[in-house]
């Protein structure tokens, strides 16, 4: 467990423990605003040289107000797009460690179908939008499973993106307030909304469609008919060589 929260992520550990007997969890403090302590947490980590079955790239966060991080960076883009990037990438010799059925799992959201990819990856314009910016983040993560998905077709690692429902969560509450009122008593609960993730993370990697999205245990579409959205995920290749350069990682060695 990764978690930015020490008190939070104690109490979460001791419920996961108690809960299931298993007394086999860890947990790592990291805050995933910071692209910095991911990099040093990969290095901890990788230092161990195990095998990593399973990612879930799960920490999201919207912010109304646009809100710099000490390292420079718009806080929303921060944590969901860098941090996904960022630990994906770097500990992408441990999945292969675990090949030939290692997955990345990334947490995207039904919120992104609004939003085309865009490059101006920190949202830049005088008219900030917090909502848009988190749907933004979530398109970008859906088309970086794709290109992960094909740009590691050979490495035995599977990619997938899904989006939970909306789920009675803090988060959620805090971050949408108005959609929380509006479907109060039709929201999923926590164990709704992680239930595709842990079916992800178990089903046959031959069951699964590599780079896919996922919903309710179902592939389902990316893109709605007129939204305007398919055409744009064609820029991901320079999002990404942008995003690379904005967390500081160095070009990918050729193999």
């Amino acid at each position: 467990m990764l978690c930015r929260n020490k008190e939070r992520g104690e109490t979460a550990l001791k419920q996961i423990r108690s809960k299931t007997g298993n007394m086999n969890v860890h947990l790592e403090i990291c805050d995933l605003s910071s692209i910095n302590e991911i990099k040093s947490f990969t290095t901890r980590f990788s230092s161990m040289n195990k095998p990593l079955h399973v990612l879930v790239n799960n920490a999201g966060f919207l912010e109304h107000k646009r809100v710099t991080t000490p390292e420079g960076l718009e806080l929303n883009f921060a944590v969901n797009v860098a941090a996904t990037y960022t630990l994906t990438e770097l500990v992408m010799p441990l999945l292969e460690k675990a090949a030939p059925d290692a997955r990345v799992i990334t947490v995207s959201s039904g919120g992104m179908y609004t939003e085309p990819l865009n490059n101006n990856l920190e949202y830049r314009e005088s008219d900030f939008d917090g909502t848009k910016q988190y749907a933004r983040n979530k398109r970008v993560q859906v088309a970086l499973t794709e290109w992960w998905s094909e740009k590691y077709s050979n490495k035995g690692i599977g990619f997938y993106s899904m989006h939970p429902g909306w789920a009675d969560t803090p988060g959620v509450s805090k971050s949408l307030p108005g959609l929380s009122e509006k479907l109060s008593g039709n929201l999923r609960s926590n164990e709704e909304g992680a239930d595709t993730v842990v079916w992800l993370a178990l089903q046959p990697m031959d069951k699964l469609v590599a780079g896919a999205f996922y919903f309710d245990r179902a592939e389902a579409q990316k893109h709605l008919k007129f939204a305007g959205t398919a055409a744009s995920h064609a820029q991901i290749g320079s999002i990404v060589d942008s995003i690379r350069s904005i967390c500081g990682l160095q070009p990918p060695m050729r193999r």
